[in-house]
């Protein structure tokens, strides 16, 4: 009797004690966490590789664009590649979901769950609370908490809570241009669903076009094919980018190794933006009026294809 009453039990106190050994882990994590500055970030950097790099993996990283050259910051506007060197929601995305899921195959996936979610606040906090970034953490934590509950989370229905979130807590985040630029990128991700990547940097080219011209003053012919040429980088170094620069905190050597692995793709993103940032771009503004047609067209577009 006491031999199956132990057997009962035994799974349970298991399972509480990884839970307050992960929640204790945590705890330590972050009360480490907080005690990193984004100055030392960003030293390390520049210590680490070249001051270009250094620069585009700063804005990329931690949200410093004010560190990248003004002549390269206008070719980044000209070639339509601005959205890839600040710090932006598909940045969190990517570092948000690569931490969770591999500390997943570690831990536990519930577990997993929480000490990422408050992995990516810390990460938050750091950067600052810009439009683009809490857009992400907010539909990361609903999507991970739909998976915390055993239920799943619609990324449409998601999106929509985050807007109301935000808007609930700041109504005055809908006169901000990052907040549409946000939403609108992550909601053409949406449309193209499984589609591909050519077809889904299509579609999003499509939808920040006006909103893009509207506030540059120009529209890009190359940026279809420019963002197809980098996609593929943010990801990589993204990921590379953060590891090499935490670990150059406790390293240097370690970290400035596992950054300058980056350096052919930093150096191929820095030629590719300053010989296309040279050609200019096709001024053309949008007004209101056509804003709304394009979107009208585009919506139009997309209906006619889901009845098919």
């Amino acid at each position: 009797m006491s031999l199956g009453l132990g057997q009962k039990l035994m799974p349970k106190l298991k399972t509480k004690f990884r839970y307050k050994t992960v929640v204790l882990g945590g705890i330590v994590l972050l009360s480490f966490l907080r005690l990193i500055k984004k100055e030392d970030l960003i030293a390390r950097l520049y210590m680490s590789i070249g001051q270009n790099q250094a620069a585009l993996w700063a804005g990329m990283l931690w949200g410093e664009k004010q560190l990248l050259e003004k002549n390269f910051y206008q070719a980044l506007i000209n070639t339509g590649l601005i959205h890839i060197v600040v710090v932006s929601g598909t940045n969190l995305t990517i570092l948000g979901r690569s931490l969770i899921e591999f500390l997943a195959g570690l831990i536990g996936r519930k577990e997993a769950i929480v000490l990422g979610l408050g992995v990516i606040v810390w990460y938050v906090n750091l950067v600052g609370w810009q439009i683009p970034v809490v857009r992400a953490a907010l539909f990361l934590f609903f999507y991970y908490l739909g998976q915390f509950i055993g239920r799943g989370l619609h990324p449409g229905r998601g999106l929509f809570l985050v807007a109301l979130v935000m808007v609930a807590a700041d109504y005055k985040v809908v006169t901000e241009m990052s907040f549409w630029l946000s939403f609108l990128a992550f909601g053409a991700m949406l449309i193209t669903g499984g589609e591909g990547i050519v077809k889904s940097t299509l579609w999003i080219n499509l939808f920040l076009w006006p909103v893009l011209s509207w506030k540059f003053g120009s529209i890009s012919l190359w940026a279809p094919l420019l963002n197809l040429g980098v996609l593929f980088l943010v990801e990589a170094l993204t990921v590379l980018g953060f590891v090499g620069n935490l670990l150059s905190l406790f390293c240097l050597g370690v970290g400035k190794f596992v950054l300058n692995l980056g350096y052919p793709l930093l150096r191929y993103l820095t030629e590719i933006v300053l010989y296309f940032g040279q050609k200019g771009a096709w001024q053309f503004s949008f007004n209101w009026l056509m804003m709304i047609g394009w979107y009208l067209i585009l919506a139009g577009y997309w209906y006619e294809k889901k009845k098919n």
